[in-house]
């Protein structure tokens, strides 16, 4: 198996964008032609002989594949940002079993030029390519169906996280009714959103902004494993550490399940005893972990750990001599961050640009301090879900980072700059690649002063 690393992506992309160029001017039968698409399709096959799928186009007007993004580009890179322009399309997903021939005969028809999306697609349907796929530039929520109609993966996102939801649902009325839960309805959610993570860390961050304040338990254990995967794929975890720290994040507090539910949703202040009830949790919960079956064995030890903080000075105590694992440090921080941007009964939720101030006041003492600094790299300097006003008066959500400039991420405009609310939020670029300037952020906004219930508009799929 060719791991996919940079050079070899490097090597994938300029074999492709040269197949295209040259077969324009030779025959598919021609030496030149043959041997970089007998290579191209050689890489393509090793490495979907591991991966269900890989994807490559632009973000941002920057060429990625996978995880990896090519910010100075070679000229085949150049070339291929071109055609890809002029064609509209942002990106190209390949998926296991495609043949040589139907690559080779993809190849034809997108180097053919004046062609747009549309024909394109209709092409591609017509000579029966079916393993390879087409994403419009500029709106990268749409994805094709297998029958050449569009669906919506912002949607299929949403489903995502809501058959996560529904997985730890079950898990925790598994354990109140005394059973050991199955853990491969998990495994399989997981794995989806490791696939999702692994090509755009930021693709699921919007969804954590999702809050049931009736269902915390169950909303805050998919956030934080959706929040410990962005930061271990950001890290340049693998994709089976970023599945595990998925798992243990989704399974972080499962053991609060058996904790009584007076204690878990008092409104006020723990008592001495309540609070040594509560601590109890963590070592509820791993001791289940264990039980089921299909986890690997270090998962125990993170849900067992989450609590201990990077100094040893939380809980469980005896457990505060337990070597070091990088996963708990990350778990811990992506724990920290969802609950305290969380509407609880005994506190008031930070908005998520001050909720990164607090973490970093936490640094080396109860969060690593290394791991805390690339998660604030990670969310930004407004992080995804952060309500702001440009320098226009509009109102906007911040909805991906730029890691062009960290000051000016990608918003969508809900309300204008006469203070009138939009009918469906617009996309907007505050500085496009040109280096044209639309605004500028000049405060963030209380989403409550504004009428705005942030979770509900992601979770509608109109954010």
């Amino acid at each position: 198996m060719r791991s996919l690393d940079k050079p070899n992506a490097l090597r994938l992309i300029t074999l492709f964008s040269g197949a295209v160029k040259g077969i324009a001017f030779y025959p598919a039968s021609h030496p030149a032609i043959r041997q970089p698409l007998t290579e191209l399709h050689k890489i393509i096959s090793e490495v979907l002989s591991e991966e269900p799928l890989f994807s490559f186009g632009l973000v941002d007007d920057i060429m990625f594949l996978n995880e990896h993004l090519f910010l100075v580009p070679s000229t085949p890179i150049s070339d291929l940002t071109n055609r890809l322009v002029e064609k509209d399309i942002g990106r190209i997903i390949i998926t296991t079993a495609i043949g040589f021939d139907e690559l080779e005969t993809f190849i034809k028809l997108f180097s053919a030029k004046g062609v747009d999306f549309g024909t394109l697609l209709h092409q591609m349907a017509e000579e029966g390519i079916t393993n390879l796929k087409l994403i419009r530039r500029g709106d990268d929520r749409f994805d094709q169906n297998s029958d050449g109609t569009e669906s919506d993966p912002g949607s299929d996102h949403i489903a995502t996280y809501n058959r996560a939801l529904s997985v730890i649902n079950t898990i925790c009325l598994d354990i109140e009714r005394g059973r050991i839960p199955n853990s491969e309805p998990l495994i399989k959610v997981v794995d989806q959103m490791v696939r999702i993570t692994m090509h755009d860390p930021w693709a699921l961050l919007g969804l954590t902004m999702i809050k049931d304040y009736d269902n915390y338990t169950f909303n805050h254990c998919v956030n934080v494993g959706v929040l410990a995967m962005a930061l271990g794929t950001t890290l340049g975890m693998d994709a089976l550490a970023v599945r595990d720290l998925g798992i243990a994040g989704q399974l972080h507090d499962i053991g609060k399940t058996m904790i009584p539910k007076g204690i878990l949703n008092k409104p006020g202040k723990l008592s001495s005893a309540e609070f040594d009830e509560m601590k109890r949790h963590p070592e509820l919960g791993s001791k289940i972990i264990r039980e089921m079956e299909g986890l690997a064995p270090h998962i125990y030890s993170v849900v067992l750990g989450h609590h201990l903080h990077f100094n040893r000075s939380g809980y469980p105590e005896w457990a505060n001599t337990l070597p070091g694992d990088r996963m708990i440090d990350i778990v811990a921080v992506a724990d920290t961050y969802d609950a305290i941007t969380t509407l609880r009964v005994y506190q008031s939720p930070v908005n998520p640009r001050s909720a990164l101030n607090e973490m970093q006041k936490m640094s080396n003492t109860l969060l690593d301090g290394a791991i805390v600094e690339r998660f604030v790299e990670m969310m930004g300097s407004y992080p995804v879900g952060t309500l702001v006003r440009l320098d226009t008066n509009e109102v906007a959500l911040v909805y991906r980072p730029n890691p062009q400039n960290e000051k000016a991420p990608l918003v969508h405009v809900l309300i204008d700059g006469d203070g009138g609310r939009l009918p469906a939020p617009r996309i907007q670029e505050l500085i496009d690649s040109d280096g044209a300037r639309y605004a500028e952020i000049i405060a963030v906004v209380d989403p409550l002063l504004k009428n705005i219930d942030i979770g509900r508009l992601i979770g509608s799929g109109a954010y």
